[in-house]
This record gives C-alpha cells, structure tokens and sequence, in this order.
C-alpha cells in the first residue's frame, strides 16, 4: 500500500550533480570573486563570472555578464553577455544583449543581439583555424619558438612538451 513504484527513478538532489554541456563534459568556472592574471588553456569548456588579464584558449568559452578578459580569446564557440579587451578568434561568436568588445573578432559566424556593443571590427573567415577537423589547431614543432626551450643538452622534446609549449605561449 505504502511501497514506493520501483519503476521511477531517483530524482537526484539539488546541487549534487554538476552542470555538464551536451557532451557531458563539466566546465572549468572563474567565479565572479576571481582575478586571474596570466593565461588559461583548456581543452573543454570555460564559463568565466570573473576578470582574465591573460589570453584564453578552449574549445568553448563563456563570458557571463560580470565576466571581463583583457587580453585575446582562441576558442572554437564563444558566448559573450560580458565583456572582451582584445582579439577575438572563434569559429562561432555569439554576442548577447549587455556585452562589450573592444577588439577584432575573427570568425566563420557571427550572431550579435539587439544591445550588444562592439568598438573594433569583423573579419569574416572561411577557415579561423585552417584544413583540419579539430576545434584548436595541433601544435608543430616549428610553431614553437626556441625562446621557450631552457634545453642546454639538446634533447628532443616530446609532443606533450611541445603541446604544453605551445598552449604558454597561445595566441602569436
């Protein structure tokens, strides 16, 4: 009489299960209290409530409204309801209602609100990131300037070397 149907499923508590995208991957989140001075990279999703000095690079990135970057952005989509300071290259940019660039964007295509401000300029490119299917572009041995390398014996640096390298160094 009083047995609970075995056929329902558990609804999971408030706030127990993280916000994930469609691909089930959570994001990496700079919190509104947050100030980061230098560069983030990350191979997934960004949400930023807070202020970047530094360049970015990600596969998707999110400036929520508080959000603030001074400095360039490299993502494959980018959501923008706050504010960017600099180069903006993303195969999808999304400018919301609120938001405030100040900069170039580069970008395959481009959506902007009613209210969105933009100082600076588009560039319309066929190819933001070149032949391949990847989001970021792969990382060549000679991307990489030797100015990074501290390597007195000569040794070959490995490609997760290189990849870390060249995720420092970001945008050129």
């Amino acid at each position: 009489m009083f047995k609970r149907s075995t056929n329902q499923k558990k609804k999971p508590v408030s706030g127990s299960v993280p916000l994930r995208d469609k691909s089930g991957m959570i994001p990496s989140v700079i919190s509104q209290d947050m100030h980061v001075l230098g560069n983030v990279v990350s191979d997934g999703l960004l949400d930023i409530d807070g202020k970047i000095d530094g360049n970015i690079r990600c596969r998707v990135a999110t400036i929520r409204p508080n959000g603030k970057v001074r400095g360039d952005v490299l993502a494959d989509t980018i959501h923008i309801h706050g504010q960017i300071e600099g180069l903006i290259k993303a195969r999808s940019v999304l400018l919301y209602a609120g938001s405030r660039v100040q900069g170039t964007i580069m970008h395959e295509s481009i959506s902007v609100e009613d209210g969105a401000l933009v100082d600076g300029k588009f560039k319309r490119t066929d190819k933001v990131f070149g032949d391949d299917d990847s989001a970021l572009p792969p990382v060549a041995a000679s991307q990489v300037d030797d100015a990074f390398f501290d390597n007195d014996n000569q040794e070959p640096i490995s490609a997760e070397e290189m990849k870390i390298l060249e995720n420092l160094r970001l945008i050129s």
